[in-house]
Order: C-alpha cells, then sequence, then structure tokens
C-alpha cells in the first residue's frame, strides 16, 4: 500500500451526535445546569455547605466568561447573540489563568474588576473551574450504550478499494475506537501494545490509522510513565495509574494550544502531511470552527491539484457556502445526510469511488 494511496477522514462533533452524545454548545449549557443544580443543593452538612458555595462562586465564573464571549462575537462582527460553546468557555478560563504571561499584558491597564472580585473570594476559582470542566467533559462524553455508535464501525467500508485510511478526529470520545474493536477491525492509534505513546506506530502498514488531533478521553499523561493510553491500547498498569482526579490530555482547539509538546504537534503535521498527499478528504460533522484545522484544509486545496472533499453533514452545502476557500470550489462536493445515514447506506463510499474514478479520467486541477 503507497502512502498516496490513503484516503482521510476528518471527523468533527457531528460524527458522535448520531450516537446521542452531546455537541460543544450543548456541552456548555449542560455545565451551567450542573453548576445551577450543585448551586442549589439543600445539603445541610460542612461538606455540602462548601461544595455549594464552590459551585456558585463557579457558576458566577461561568456568566462571566459566557457574557465575555458574546460581546466579542458583536465586537468581530459576528453573531452576538449565538450559543456559547464548551471550548469558548474553557479557553476564555485557561487565557485568564495565564494572562500575566501574555505579551500584551504589559500595555494593559488593567483587566476587568469581575475578576479581581472572583478571585478575591478564592484565588484558585479559574484553576479550579477548569479542572472541573475537565471532569464533566469525561463523564458527558462517556459512551453509555456501544451499540449507538455501531454505525462507526462501517467506516471500514472506506478501504474496500484496498486503500487505506486516516481518521483525524477531533472528538474526544471513544465511539470510533468502541465501534472499530467490536467488528474487530484493526486500528494504529499512535500507541504501542504497552498502551505508551509511540508515534512512529504511525509506520505500520495498518489499513485504519487514528489521529486525534486535540486528545482523548482515554490519554493521561503520568509523571513517571509518560503519556499513556488507559483504554485503545489498555496501559499494563492503567488501575494504577488512574485516580478520579486524573485529567484526560486535551487540548481545546490547535488554535489556541498548539505547541512543541507532544503528541499534538506530531498529530497536526500528519493531519497537515497528508492533505497534501490524499486524493479525498472526507470531512463528517465538522462545523469548520477551528481556524487551524481550516488553515490546513484550506492549503490542501491550493498545493493538492488531485483533491477532492467531500463535505457530509446535514447543512453540508450551508457550511460549505459560508466558508470562502471552499464555496464555489468544484473539487468541494456536499452530501446533504447526517452521519448515520452516510456510513449505513453506503453513501459516503460510494461518493469516495465516483470522486476517484472522476479523477482517474481527469488532469489534476491547476
Amino acid at each position: 500500500m503507497k502512502s498516496d494511496d490513503r484516503i482521510a477522514l476528518l471527523a468533527g462533533a457531528g460524527l458522535s451526535a448520531d450516537a446521542d452524545l452531546p455537541m460543544s454548545v450543548q456541552l456548555a449549557a449542560n455545565l451551567r445546569s450542573a453548576l445551577t443544580g450543585m448551586a442549589q443543593n439543600p445539603g445541610g452538612t460542612t461538606e455540602a455547605a462548601i461544595k455549594r458555595e464552590t459551585a456558585k462562586r463557579w457558576l458566577s465564573l461561568f456568566n462571566f466568561l459566557s457574557g465575555g464571549v458574546h460581546f466579542q462575537e458583536g465586537v468581530i462582527g459576528r453573531d452576538p447573540d449565538a450559543p456559547v460553546n464548551i471550548e469558548q468557555i474553557a479557553i476564555a478560563a485557561e487565557e485568564l489563568i495565564a494572562r500575566t504571561t501574555n505579551p500584551l499584558a504589559p500595555y494593559a491597564a488593567g483587566w476587568h474588576r469581575r475578576i479581581d472580585e472572583l478571585e478575591a473570594e478564592d484565588r484558585s476559582i479559574l484553576r479550579s473551574f477548569v479542572e472541573f470542566t475537565y471532569s464533566r467533559l469525561r463523564e458527558e462524553l462517556t459512551l453509555r450504550d456501544s451499540q449507538k455508535a455501531s454505525y462507526m464501525e462501517r467506516i471500514k467500508d472506506l478501504c474496500e478499494d484496498k486503500r487505506g485510511l486516516d481518521i483525524f478526529t477531533l472528538n474526544y470520545d471513544l465511539c470510533i475506537e468502541t465501534a472499530l474493536k467490536a467488528g474487530e477491525v484493526r486500528f494504529t492509534n499512535g500507541f504501542n501494545k504497552e498502551g505508551r505513546w509511540s508515534p512512529a506506530t504511525f509506520a505500520d502498514r495498518t489499513r485504519i490509522k487514528i489521529f486525534k488531533l486535540h486528545g482523548s478521553l482515554d490519554w493521561i499523561d503520568d509523571q513517571v510513565y509518560g503519556l499513556c493510553s488507559l483504554q485503545f491500547p489498555k496501559h499494563e498498569i492503567a488501575e494504577t495509574i488512574e485516580t478520579e482526579q486524573s485529567r484526560p490530555n486535551l487540548i481545546f482547539g490547535t488554535t489556541h494550544k498548539l505547541s512543541a509538546r507532544e503528541p499534538f504537534l506530531t498529530l497536526a503535521y500528519h493531519f497537515a502531511q497528508r492533505v497534501l498527499k490524499t486524493e479525498i478528504l472526507a470531512i463528517v460533522g465538522y462545523s469548520f470552527g477551528d481556524e487551524h484545522v481550516n488553515q490546513i484544509i484550506e492549503q490542501g486545496l491550493k498545493k493538492n491539484g488531485r483533491l477532492r472533499i467531500i463535505v457530509v453533514s446535514p447543512r453540508a452545502q450551508d457550511s460549505i457556502s459560508k466558508e470562502k476557500f471552499l464555496d464555489r470550489n468544484p473539487r468541494v462536493i456536499p452530501v446533504d445526510v447526517c452521519a448515520k445515514t452516510a456510513f449505513n447506506d453506503c453513501l459516503l463510499r460510494d461518493q469516495i469511488r465516483k470522486c476517484l474514478q472522476d479523477a482517474a479520467e481527469e488532469a489534476p486541477f491547476q
């Protein structure tokens, strides 16, 4: 199997939505509901009272951050009434944690007085809020019924024509891995059989490779063992290194935290290289909300004259029309269905076959 014979699949939250997992806007709404419930907990113990007061401060912080996101959207000319998503909330909190190290900090007269008020009550409120947000993600995005993700097993159909498949997913959940394992479909995800991060495994001649660009719920960066996987594959001492306080190794958007630390730079590099070489990039359930990812796709369209892009979403044509680098491009094909239908009815597989046939009959776009 030659490197150029591999096709690429970019998966966003819409891929997992059909498995009844919440998308980013719903995750933010659920976080607010959870904080509201905790703040109203009538428990009478001292511990309950402490948790209640902590939740009240977190809820105040959530509302403050949410208001800031809405205001900024209006400032940059976007809809200020659009629902806030979980990444916007978390990124705002993390940026405020690091605000003193921002290169512009020396030129700022001060920060909003509400930040000072919140931190006067609890100096660690921003950090504890972020940690709680991570813990909620693990709870919200855990697949309770594996059958609901069974349609993702049909991802293997994209390899029927003896081509390899590189899956680049922005999702933290384990739906793809669970579905492929249930179907006894072998895959590589950058971890060796001992469950330790080993990017050299991507050089294997495995038919399906998974690149989790934003991290995974089953990844933990352990001080002793380094980056470990707790499930796919399971680290040899997973039970020892996983605790209730273990924070999954995730990032909220590559634009926000693209850095030299592993594994994220390696994963982003593989995505950029694949888009420059592949003939097919299938995009499923992604709403083009990550500017760094969009720039990689745009670069691929400009430099790879063989590249065709298939966008799968219930509103695929609308998504394409909103992005200047995609709109009216003859190499961008919409498939206006949900992910579950696209896989179960073989619509994506058939569209890929058609694009490959058309590409074989045409000269590359210049």
